[in-house]
């Protein structure tokens, strides 16, 4: 078994991916690659002996990307019942050398081995090849993070923005804010930029008119997941109501990441990450995205500058991992 490989992952609350990846190869394709149902298993430990006896990988070093902030260890995973402990894999891999990456640490660095293919762009704007990176990613639940240029190179900048808490703009939006707090008490932007969010916003607006609801939805979200069900209907016009919450979701999508771009001055890009994204690709591109992202009033006018991208590729975390592995 080759020992000179280095085994990357990136962990979800959903799936997870592994692959292993020659480390002086000039681009980052995977040798072996794998997905896993994550809650399949009791530990990263555990699904890692599984990558590695399956594909039978000696690793020189594993690298990955986790839900949660990496700053004491173990990690407690974000939206997953587990402690992710390096001691832990390594112990299960044979004394293996191990680090873990916040996820959107992990994105980040992964859009530096994106192609153009990888991207669709939703603001071309001028690129400043030493600008600050921003990344935003929603999924199960909502990422944010980035690059800073510092001595020719990136570096990553970790980041739990999503739950930073949301603040409203308009009086729809204090509606909305009231009513998340009667649920949840501290209202962050991940209560409503998230595939839960999207459910949230959708509740919020059939309180207000019901009537706005289809019986064939109606029906369908008895039935299966929520969020999919609101996203295909919304996307397809089928019903006013789904519409009316995908809108919104998409102009505070487009608003959160315009204050994520603010904070980190990204004009070396921002890039729109997480398992939502593509899926709602023509609602992001319709203009309510921009439109959110863009008002800022006096600071509208250097926010469209700046390219926006959004990432099509899903392994991008992936990617970032077996990058950052490849710099240690």
């Amino acid at each position: 078994m080759d020992s000179t490989l280095i085994v990357a992952g990136d962990i979800g609350g959903t799936k997870t991916y592994i692959a292993s990846f020659e480390p002086s190869a000039q681009h980052f394709e995977p040798v072996t690659e794998r997905r896993y149902e994550t809650r399949s298993y009791p530990s990263a430990g555990t699904l890692l002996k599984a990558f590695v006896d399956e594909t039978h990988t000696n690793p020189k070093r594993v690298v990955m990307g986790v839900p949660g902030p990496v700053r004491q260890l173990p990690v407690r995973a974000v939206n997953l019942p587990w402690l992710i402990d390096p001691g832990e894999i390594s112990s299960a891999l044979g004394g293996t050398e191990v680090h873990l990456l916040n996820d959107l640490q992990a994105t980040s660095y992964g859009t530096l081995a994106l192609e153009p293919s990888d991207l669709s762009p939703l603001n071309t704007g001028t690129e400043d090849k030493e600008g600050n990176i921003a990344v935003i990613a929603a999924g199960t639940g909502l990422g944010e993070g980035g690059l800073c240029w510092a001595q020719n190179s990136y570096a990553s900048i970790a980041s739990e923005g999503g739950h930073s808490t949301f603040g409203p703009n308009s009086p729809l939006e204090i509606d909305l804010w009231h009513f998340l707090y009667e649920r949840y008490g501290h209202v962050s932007w991940e209560r409503i930029i998230s595939g839960p969010g999207l459910v949230s916003i959708y509740d919020f607006l059939r309180e207000r008119d019901p009537q706005r609801e289809s019986a064939e939805l109606r029906e369908e979200l008895e039935l299966g997941d929520r969020s999919d069900s609101i996203s295909r209907a919304g996307l397809a016009g089928s019903c006013e109501l789904a519409t009316a919450a995908l809108d919104l979701f998409a102009y505070l999508y487009g608003r959160e990441t315009g204050n994520l771009a603010l904070k980190l001055m990204s004009s070396g890009g921002v890039f729109v990450g997480g398992g939502i994204a593509p899926k709602i690709l023509a609602k992001l591109r319709d203009g309510r995205f921009m439109e959110g992202f863009l008002d800022k009033g006096r600071m509208g006018e250097p926010l469209a500058a700046i390219p926006v991208h959004v990432i099509l590729n899903d392994k991008t975390a992936l990617l970032g991992a077996a990058y950052w592995g490849t710099q240690l």
